[in-house]
């Protein structure tokens, strides 16, 4: 699959799946399950944020099965080693393929409410044990790390928990910094120029804020469909645009929105465009999301690229994912 399509895919999937099942999953919580009592654990990872926690907790060597998305962040952060040689990626998150997950015999099968909610019923009936997180749906760090420490709990491992949250913890006192320039996220630029945006109770206002900014449509609730006018009225310092199929057609969609040429951003070239991969970091919820912090950093300060790519990040902002 071409990583472009893997990129675009993430964004869709945040978007609109948040958008239709938010009212139903308001709270980051994990269902409370007993601790695992089996010596030999197998694990399907089925979201991207979940699989960051679990290789960071020590247990990648027992997962046999995670989605194509989590497998290419981890090829991006070389952290595929973690991961056995015989591990099976399946090619889709939704809908889930049941009968490949049974064929792999899972101890327990962990994802996102949000994307597997729809699936829970049929999983049930094929006997698949499933452990449900919701850490996509966090609007800080506090509530990943809670959803960490629950996983760590449920898989026995309390300490390496402890030890992953103090290590991002020591991360975000790193990178975070405080400043009053505004900053618009556009997730996406709709053909007629109306436009997707993350509002003040999803994760991205936390990583603008820890960043250096200001959302600039923080009042704004999950993520939410704006037309061109409230980009005016916003007037941003700054915009962070997730590239919409390639960098021409973003950049088309977006001097084409009515009025952008009285945007303060747009008038002062303060417009950095978040390009494929690149958008793993802001999208997703997990240990790895603290460099997201750095890079709005960068990026509130003029010292990031217009055009961010995976590239950049890897050899500038360097993302580590730890394995406790």
């Amino acid at each position: 699959m071409n990583l472009k399509i893997v990129g675009l895919a993430i964004v869709i999937l945040v978007i609109i799946g948040g958008v239709a099942v938010y009212e139903l999953i308001k709270k980051p919580s994990t269902v409370e399950q007993p601790s695992l009592t089996e010596n030999h654990v197998r694990i399907v990872s089925l979201s991207p944020s979940d699989t960051q926690d679990l290789i960071a907790l020590g247990l990648g060597k027992d997962i046999v099965g995670v989605d194509y998305y989590s497998y290419t962040l981890l090829k991006l952060v070389n952290k595929t080693s973690c991961l056995p040689n015989n591990v099976t990626v399946f090619p889709q998150i939704y809908p889930v393929n049941i009968s490949g997950l049974v064929e792999l015999n899972p101890t327990v099968v962990v994802g996102e409410k949000g994307l597997l909610y729809e699936c829970i019923n049929s999983m049930q009936k094929a006997d698949l044990k499933t452990y449900l997180t919701n850490a996509d749906y966090s609007s800080n760090f506090y509530q990943i790390e809670s959803c960490i420490c629950s996983l760590g709990k449920y898989f026995n491992e309390t300490n390496a928990s402890k030890e992953l949250v103090n290590w991002m913890n020591s991360k975000l006192q790193e990178f975070s910094s405080s400043g009053n320039k505004t900053v618009a996220y556009i997730d996406w630029i709709c053909p007629n120029y109306y436009f997707w945006t993350a509002g003040g109770n999803v994760f991205i206002n936390s990583l603008i804020q820890l960043g250096g900014g200001i959302n600039a449509f923080g009042e704004c609730i999950n993520y939410e469909e704006l037309c061109p006018g409230k980009l005016i009225e916003a007037n941003p310092d700054i915009l962070v645009v997730n590239v919409v199929y390639n960098i021409s057609y973003t950049k088309y969609l977006l001097s084409h929105i009515p009025g952008i040429q009285n945007v303060t951003a747009y008038k002062d070239g303060n417009i950095y465009f978040l390009c494929c991969q690149s958008s793993y970091l802001t999208n997703e919820p997990g240990p790895l999301a603290v460099y997201a912090v750095l890079l709005f950093h960068d990026i509130i300060n003029g010292t990031a690229p217009h055009q961010i790519t995976w590239s950049w990040i890897y050899n500038c902002v360097k993302p580590e994912l730890p394995v406790f």
